[in-house]
């Protein structure tokens, strides 16, 4: 592609094509390091700049990639970061369309210690989903990323936002919470939820709402959180381990300014865990 970035990085390959932009590959041409160059063309209301100020926030936090660079070329914006490799979105199609429990198991406790982060410095990602999770194969750690979406929920007091309704879905309607869904400002309780939904997909394959259509994307998305609403969780996840089941009650039934009880949360699965004799260095994708 030979496009040159800050007189120093490369762009190789496309990686990705995002809502609000495209993933390259890239290099760094003094140190050969491989890199991921994200770019957004001509935004009126830039997501990267929001997302750039999210990184700054986070630099040095374990599991948050570096970000290497961020600016502005002509008519779109560039975000320059570590590269990793494949999201967990990837890992789980290479694997017959599921992981194993084990794998989904040792993914949660990672991701909820990155949600626990981010929590903490008040952040809330409000976009949580396997392709958001990537994965360094050499160390098996787990990344977050795209933070575009992401916002404070700490006021410049550092007070919890107040209770607010009416707005519309942010992030994939798939792993929405069903607070989300109402129109509710999100939390650290959606956060959780929709990290629920997530392992229920790496560990069954499918979620029950996945097939519903609509011409209409409100329609659609109305008929999504009616479904989520209306079934018990028993009834949509019928062949989930009950640790699961009870994971998303406590999410669900938290209040909207709740601290989450994250060592709570760990407990749950403990049992589960050592049931199934899981090991923390056991991955599907080690081979």
């Amino acid at each position: 592609m030979n496009v040159i970035v800050e007189r120093k990085y490369t762009i190789l390959s496309k990686l990705g094509q995002g809502s609000f932009g495209t993933i390259y590959k890239g290099v760094n041409n003094l140190t050969q390091s491989k890199v991921a160059i994200k770019i957004e063309y001509n935004p009126s209301d830039s997501i990267l700049t929001n997302e750039a100020k999210i990184y700054k926030y986070l630099e040095g936090k374990y599991g948050i990639p570096r970000l290497l660079t961020f600016g502005k070329e002509g008519l779109f914006h560039y975000m320059i970061m570590d590269l990793f490799d494949e999201s967990l979105e990837v890992m789980k199609r290479k694997s017959d369309g599921k992981l194993s429990l084990n794998t989904v198991l040792n993914i949660f406790y990672q991701a909820l210690e990155r949600l626990e982060t981010i929590h903490t410095v008040g952040i809330v990602h409000r976009d949580i989903k396997p392709d958001n999770f990537i994965v360094d194969r050499t160390t098996n750690k787990i990344y977050m990323i795209d933070f575009g979406l992401s916002r404070r929920f700490l006021d410049a007091n550092e007070k919890m936002i107040p209770l607010s309704s009416g707005h519309n879905i942010t992030g994939s309607v798939r792993y929405s919470s069903i607070h989300v869904h109402s129109g509710i400002v999100g939390t650290r309780r959606d956060d959780l939820e929709s990290l629920g939904y997530m392992i229920m997909y790496l560990l069954i394959g499918r979620l029950p709402w996945q097939g519903i259509a609509h011409e209409t994307q409100s329609i659609r998305y109305e008929l999504i959180g009616r479904y989520k609403t209306t079934h018990t969780l028993v009834d949509l996840f019928p062949s989930a381990p009950t640790e699961c089941i009870d994971y998303l009650n406590y999410c669900r039934t938290l209040p909207f300014d709740e601290n989450p009880d994250y060592e709570y949360i760990r407990s749950i699965f403990y049992p589960l865990y050592k049931q199934h004799h899981c090991s923390e260095n056991n991955y599907d994708w080690i081979k």
